[in-house]
């Protein structure tokens, strides 16, 4: 999550569970134009880390934290358009949406 708190230009503190992240999360104000994918970050968030963790445990093979960031971005970016990622200017068009500064 602070990763898209990053990209959205917001300081954030990581609170200490999962709960505690998500109802932090659904308090910030957005706006109108990015409401609906803000609301898919976390799900989309934990959706790359199951996969993730399945892949540790059943395949022995781990992902770098960048890669991981990047695949979770083309994620929500996948969800929120209902087509993949094309090229990369499409991808950074998309994050520079998501910022809110």
């Amino acid at each position: 999550m602070e990763h898209f708190f990053r990209l959205s230009g917001i300081n954030w503190t990581t609170p200490l569970t999962v709960m505690d992240a998500y109802e932090s999360w659904s308090l910030w104000k957005v706006d109108k134009a990015i409401k609906k994918i803000w609301i898919m970050i976390p799900a989309c968030i934990f959706w790359c880390i199951w996969l993730e963790r399945n892949k540790r445990c059943f395949d022995g093979e781990s992902t770098a934290l960048g890669i991981l960031k990047t695949r979770c971005i083309e994620n929500l970016f996948s969800w929120s358009n209902l087509y993949p990622v094309v090229n990369a200017e499409q991808l950074q068009d998309f994050t520079n949406s998501l910022a809110l500064a």
